[in-house]
């Protein structure tokens, strides 16, 4: 399922993860105290009238649009579904001319403000969120050459190295965003393989103690079980004959011999029962793992499973579809159901997505199918552009030798 279609270059609301939303958080502070301060000195410049009122017009007005554009951006990647990355594009648009108007504005009445500069610098920190690398860079190089150009006419001399400095203060702006990006993917990354680790750490623990315990029921049916009928028959022998008290007693322990036989077979029995690797554990703890939406899980308490190629595949199944919600769903929301039928187990997935096109499948989606229809199982895929993604896998599971 990973990997169905080609994602826009915006940032996906899962890679704004709780660690790098709560670095966002101080970041939404920076900008906003950033954009009041750079603003604050030609507005109060404005008060004294070193303005036009055209002029003065004219740089309320950006600033007040610049500021909608910035708080517009700076909220967008927390929103579940992401508007088409036109949107994103547009309000960073907007944010570079009127930033651009806001420091002509200053050059041409109170001959340019450093502190204007700061504009672009926002811009280029938010950039990384919605915008790949290589665009997000090539948009700091034109808006740092446009600012050159600028003060060129006014400042010649300086223009230069106005814009090796904003153009370097820009970069580190972007370069901080792409580490915090970075550093809450990795973790998330990290926490996804933890979870993963642990589930199938735990399956294979499982695996293990029911292959002891079928091992130990193996041995008490082939050896004691074995015993105990034989030593059955020969007191049934015995007891035809024999005569006398003997009897008596060759009949009590007859029936001492039988009822510890069926002693055995009962244990061999519950020994055979407990020994299926039990799924639900392991699936729990794949669910643990960071999806950015609610995840409803609907299960027995028990899932029991002989073969434990299947229970893998149930397994990598539950995985795949938690992955591809994490990943590509932008879901608020994800139900799992696990239900055992006569002939196999059933699994049902759906979130509230955005939905894919299916005209092109992922490795992750192929996978899945292979290792169900290698089991002689079946995987059904429904979706569609903003309706969400369901899955109904089968997964067959011959009955108990």
């Amino acid at each position: 399922m990973a990997g169905m279609s080609s994602a826009p270059p915006v940032l996906d609301p899962p890679d704004l993860t709780h660690w790098t939303a709560r670095t966002f958080d101080w970041f939404i502070w920076a900008a906003t105290i950033t954009w009041l301060v750079v603003g604050a000195w030609p507005l109060s410049e404005m008060a004294r009238g070193r303005f036009a009122k055209g002029g003065a017009a004219a740089y309320v007005a950006a600033f007040l649009l610049y500021g909608v554009a910035m708080f517009v951006l700076l909220f967008m990647p927390r929103r579940r579904r992401l508007p088409p990355v036109w949107v994103p594009v547009l309000l960073a648009l907007t944010e570079t001319v009127t930033g651009l108007v806001m420091n002509v504005i200053t050059a041409r009445y109170i001959h340019g403000t450093g502190a204007g500069m700061g504009f672009l610098v926002i811009i280029a920190a938010q950039l990384p969120f919605f915008l790949s690398h290589g665009m997000a860079w090539s948009w700091i190089a034109a808006q740092t050459i446009i600012l050159t150009a600028i003060f060129f006419p006014s400042f010649p001399a300086e223009a230069v190295t106005i814009g090796v400095a904003v153009g370097g203060f820009q970069v580190f702006a972007a370069a901080s965003s792409i580490l915090v990006i970075s550093e809450g993917q990795a973790r998330t990354s990290l926490a996804r393989a933890n979870a993963e680790l642990t589930a199938t750490r735990e399956l294979l623990a499982e695996s293990s103690r029911s292959s002891e315990r079928l091992r130990i029921s193996r041995d008490l049916h082939d050896t004691l079980g074995h015993h105990l009928t034989a030593l059955s028959l020969q007191l049934d022998v015995a007891a035809r004959l024999s005569g006398g008290k003997a009897v008596d007693h060759i009949q009590q322990a007859h029936a001492i011999t039988r009822l510890l036989l069926s002693d055995v077979r009962d244990v061999v029995s519950t020994l055979r029962e407990s020994s299926r690797p039990n799924l639900v554990e392991s699936v729990r703890t794949l669910a643990l793992q960071p999806v950015d939406a609610a995840v409803h899980l609907d299960m027995p308490e028990t899932l029991a499973v002989d073969d434990g190629e299947r229970a893998e595949a149930i397994l990598r199944a539950v995985q795949e579809v938690l992955t591809n919600t994490a990943r590509h769903a932008q879901a608020s929301n994800l139900w799992i159901r696990l239900e055992r039928s006569p002939d196999g187990i059933m699994l049902h997935a759906r979130d509230d997505g955005r939905g894919a096109d299916l005209r092109s499948t992922g490795n992750g989606l192929r996978g899945m199918r292979e290792r169900y229809e290698q089991q002689g199982g079946r995987v059904d895929v429904r979706t569609s552009p903003a309706h969400g993604f369901e899955i109904h896998a089968f997964m067959p599971i011959p009955p108990l030798a």
